[in-house]
């Protein structure tokens, strides 16, 4: 971000989610989300706004608003601000382990683990890595890379996982049933300890590749594509990513704490 002053501050926020999806949009920033036992989603918004002086970053975060959205179906938090190359806002948190998830924003590095409900995440640019899903998955970003590790693979799954320029990693459980098409424009497609009922692997062009496979009856669909990078296709084991537990208990209400809360 421009500016050579960062100034910060903190907002908490909670939701009892009841079953709705989580939405998360705006801005840049890391996102870190743990998937825990509960209902509650508890939240901890940092924000950051850079300027030439302090005085400067001050009005920059002062910027910087959290709009929520609650209805039937879902729970929304909107960040946005007028000047967006001047802020960012990282998102850490516990979210119940069945949560349906949509992330849309502009950057930053994803963290998500033990969330068994869909996963949505849309980048434009930056870094995703999943841990213990067990649901469809879809991951899109125009630049950047991808780790995504599932705890179990459901028959009737659906996971997309695209990049315009960056490497893609998918673990699966050994005993995964799904239908895999895996394409680069340019790079390598390489598989690790998968048994395969059916395969078969064709050069693209002059550096790219596809791969075509079927583990046990090919239910699950799983399409990786990538235009600059390399897709790795590999069984068991996890991907590396442990998450700090970042929260505190707190009630479940939606607005609890302002900023500088301890």
């Amino acid at each position: 971000m421009p500016g050579a002053v960062e100034v910060t501050d903190t907002l908490w926020r909670g939701v009892l989610l009841a079953g709705r999806t989580l939405v998360l949009e705006g801005l840049s920033g890391q996102v870190l989300l743990q998937g825990t036992e509960g209902d509650v989603a508890r939240l901890r918004f940092v924000r950051a706004g850079r300027g030439a002086d302090a005085a400067a970053a001050r009005r920059a975060l002062r910027q910087i608003q959290i709009r929520e959205e609650g209805t039937t179906s879902t729970f929304r938090y909107h960040l946005q601000a007028r000047r967006v190359e001047l802020v960012r806002v990282q998102v850490e948190g516990i979210v119940p382990r069945t949560t349906r998830l949509l992330l849309t924003r502009a950057g930053g590095t994803v963290r998500v683990e033990g969330i068994e409900g869909p996963i949505r995440i849309h980048l434009v640019a930056g870094e995703v890595h999943v841990r213990d899903a067990a649901d469809s998955l879809e991951i899109r970003l125009q630049n950047g890379s991808v780790s995504a590790h599932f705890r179990r693979l459901p028959i009737d799954a659906v996971v997309t996982i695209q990049t315009e320029n960056g490497d893609l990693w998918l673990t699966l459980p050994r005993e995964a049933d799904a239908q895999i098409q895996a394409e680069t424009a340019a790079g390598a497609v390489r598989i690790e300890d998968l048994t395969f009922s059916k395969r078969r692997l064709q050069p693209r062009g002059a550096a790219g590749a596809r791969f075509d496979g079927q583990l046990g009856q090919g239910r699950a669909r799983i399409m990786l594509r990538t235009a600059h990078g390399d897709i790795v296709l590999r069984s068991g084991g996890p991907n590396g990513l442990k998450l700090p537990d970042l929260m505190r208990p707190l009630p479940p209400d939606t607005v609890f704490q302002e900023p500088g809360a301890p």
